[in-house]
């Protein structure tokens, strides 16, 4: 193949072999990893067929194999099987070589390929007959399909590209998923390597190891970077992002609720009002189970309030906090939608969209935000439609009260004017929430918040001019005061002149910022730029 080109990638090695190294030695270092003892035992039977083949004691099927690796990370699994084709003579060295282009490997079917290889093809859905011609003349070599998805082979629509795998590739290895049980001692080695303690409930690790590796291996490394910017010597809450885990609603060891909802609530700036109610609410259904044992009752609620001031949030955590207590369902099931989402093309499409989502948040919570969306246009060509949309939840509301929870929410005076348009909402809706609008120093609090989320930190002098920007907003309060926007819409344009500085002033310091960039962020959003 001297002087042929082809579009290859040769990775490094990922660790030399030695003379005294067996295959028993690498198939143990198999040991360290999660989720690949099904591989293991199979390449375990991979091993004893090429040893009886090379002792001609068997004489049936070939070497080349199939991976299924369920779009997780190969690399590893691909190094062990190289490693152990060395030890078993079958290749010259553990070298890969990757085929990311199988055409241009089709291109030269006519010619042989480097002898005593490992060729990896790592481009599934290109795979058709043409590479039975390639392995035949290349029998010296070894093939390795790599398949992201094991429902490839249903996938196929051609026979004879179907016969040609099953003919050509005899061993299939399977890299899976790991198990739950293995994913929280990898939660727990990872922290130990990193020298750090863990410091969280068992319900907390069982909710976290319900990632996929990828997502998992995510979240760690937030919350490894979290610990040690914060001088930790432990992995705790407060080092997770909380949309970074999926959380299980009970721990099953002492049957006692977790209380994560409250925690969320808790934590909001701001909003006392808001979490006294909820509080109340939860006494009301403690109260009320107790006295029938069902605790089945009608929990529809409104919330208005201007943009920003923490609706959505509010109602992501009391599906949370119904699901932890089971109000409803012993699952979390929380739909959200806007108005807009239940208008079909036609007043029966509305009515099958609008019936359709409720049926999907039967047992949880339905939230539909901009409500008022639905009639907004009460003279145009879509009014009907919103109309019907609006008798039809009212009257689901009313058949699925005690299995559902519907929470709508708006700005003050469109819920104000949807209640009086519709009387039959207010007959349904047992709570109505009030969402005040920020004061200055919540809004500050916010914007620490968020800057901490970034690790930012301010310099001397920054406090004074982020102060000054909030109470001059207050004072000005425009129609629909955006509240937590203002604040987030402030952090990013603070984030993009630190930026600017420190990439033209040289800076190595990331994480500081200071008055002078806070001054061009208010002032370019004074512009309106």
């Amino acid at each position: 193949m001297k002087g042929i080109r082809i579009k290859m990638q040769n990775l490094e090695k990922q660790s030399a072999i030695t003379k005294k190294e067996t295959t028993e030695d690498i198939l143990k270092s198999l040991d360290k990893c999660y989720g690949v003892t099904l591989f293991k035992n199979k390449l375990k039977q991979y091993i004893e067929y090429i040893r009886l083949k090379k002792e001609n004691k068997i004489n049936i099927g070939n070497n080349n194999i199939i991976l299924l690796c369920n779009n997780q990370n190969y690399q590893k699994e691909v190094e062990i099987i190289s490693r152990i084709l060395v030890k078993e003579k079958l290749i010259e060295d553990d070298k890969i070589t990757i085929i990311t282009d199988i055409y241009t490997l089709y291109n030269l079917s006519d010619t042989e390929l480097e002898k005593n290889k490992l060729y990896i093809i790592d481009d599934e859905n290109n795979i058709d007959i043409k590479l039975e011609s390639i392995i035949k003349k290349n029998s010296n070599c070894i093939f390795l399909v790599i398949v992201k998805d094991s429902k490839l082979m249903s996938k196929i629509d051609k026979d004879n590209t179907l016969k040609m795998l099953e003919k050509n590739f005899y061993w299939e290895l399977p890299i899976i998923e790991p198990t739950k049980e293995e994913k929280i001692q990898y939660i727990k080695n990872v922290a130990k390597q990193n020298g750090l303690k863990i410091n969280l409930e068992d319900w907390v690790i069982e909710s976290i190891a319900e990632n996929s590796m990828i997502e998992l291996d995510k979240t760690l490394i937030k919350a490894c970077i979290k610990a040690n910017k914060q001088n930790l010597k432990e992995i705790n809450t407060n080092c997770f992002d909380l949309d970074d885990i999926l959380f299980k609603w009970e721990n099953p060891k002492t049957d006692k609720k977790s209380e994560y909802g409250l925690h969320q609530l808790n934590s909001l700036i701001g909003l006392n009002d808001i979490k006294e109610q909820i509080k109340k609410i939860l006494s009301y259904i403690e109260v009320d189970t107790e006295r029938d044992g069902t605790g089945r009752t009608m929990l529809h609620m409104c919330m208005s309030g201007n943009p920003g001031t923490g609706k959505s949030t509010v109602a992501r955590i009391i599906g949370d906090i119904f699901a932890e207590n089971e109000v409803l369902g012993t699952k979390k099931n929380f739909v959200e939608v806007s108005g807009e989402d239940l208008i079909g093309k036609c007043v029966e499409d509305t009515v099958s969209k609008t019936k359709k989502v409720i049926q999907q948040a039967i047992g949880g919570v339905l939230f539909i935000d901009g409500i008022y969306s639905l009639i907004q246009d009460e003279d145009g060509p879509k009014s009907n439609y919103g109309y019907e949309c609006i008798s039809t939840l009212i009257k689901e509301m009313e058949d699925y009260r005690e299995d559902l929870c519907v929470i709508l929410a708006g700005y003050p005076e469109e819920i104000e004017k949807l209640v009086k348009i519709n009387p039959g909402f207010k007959s349904r809706i047992q709570f109505f929430m009030n969402f005040l609008d920020y004061n200055v120093e919540e809004l500050y609090k916010i914007f620490l918040k968020q800057l901490k989320e970034d690790f930012l930190s301010l310099e001397k002098g920054c406090k004074e001019i982020v102060i000054e920007y909030f109470e001059n907003e207050v004072k000005l309060k425009k129609e629909n005061f955006e509240n937590g926007h203002l604040v987030r819409n402030l952090v990013e344009k603070i984030k993009f002149e630190q930026a600017v500085r420190i990439k033209e002033k040289g800076s190595d310091d990331l994480y500081t910022i200071i008055p002078q960039d806070i001054k061009n962020a208010v002032n370019i959003i004074k512009k309106g730029v």
